[in-house]
């Protein structure tokens, strides 16, 4: 993203490029309780259907040693124990992350290569910060007329509470959906205006 700004301004004209806002990704943990003799090969079969990838990493898992307890009822079919009686398993909790998409892949291998007739999981949804900004404010060695600055971009920008003979000494650049967090962001920031992207279009917002 950093290249396009370049598109636009010239190096010499930039002081400063600043990271300012991050997207995030949404991913999904999913969270088990296995024996420990079975966890070796419960991680490598999740693993094959997409869950424990990081970057470049890959089987990436959490393990904490637990105790569980179980009551097997009269028609269960129990790994371990005594049917009616309350029983105890030195288990493993293990945590993987996938992407959604990945989501079903994952829980049926999970599901096909545990050992317990009943297979205790969780699900979570959390967020992730993308590596690369979506964001950046620019700090210009000096002022950059608005009227200049449109000319650049092209005829099709849209100005909102705009004038063209003003000047530019720090602007926003953004290639996310523009949200009030990032508009709050741009103004504790001292931007004086704020240039990002819709659907392929270019606007410019004064702050």
């Amino acid at each position: 993203m950093e290249k396009d700004i370049y598109k636009i301004f010239k190096k010499e004209e930039i002081e400063s490029i600043e990271n300012f806002h991050f997207d995030f990704i949404n991913r999904k943990k999913v969270v088990t309780f296995v024996p420990l003799e079975y966890v070796d090969k419960l991680n490598y079969e999740m693993a094959f259907a997409g869950a424990g990838n990081i970057g470049n990493y890959e089987m990436c898992s959490f393990r904490m040693k637990g105790l569980g307890t179980f009551k097997p009822l009269s028609k269960a079919k129990p790994f371990s124990g005594t049917k009616g009686k309350l029983s105890f398993e030195e288990e493993v909790r293990l945590e993987m992350e996938c992407d959604e998409e990945n989501l079903d892949t994952v829980i049926d291998s999970l599901l096909s290569n545990h050992p317990y007739e009943e297979v205790a999981y969780e699900i979570y949804d959390f967020k992730k910060r993308k590596k690369t900004p979506s964001g950046f404010i620019i700090n210009f060695r000096k002022e950059i007329y608005l009227k200049e600055l449109m000319k650049r971009l092209n005829q099709k920008l849209d100005g909102k509470n705009i004038e063209s003979n003003s000047k530019i000494k720090k602007l926003a650049y953004v290639e996310s959906k523009l949200t009030k967090n990032i508009l709050r962001k741009v103004i504790i920031n001292k931007c004086n205006y704020l240039l990002t992207f819709e659907n392929k279009n270019k606007i410019l917002i004064k702050t």
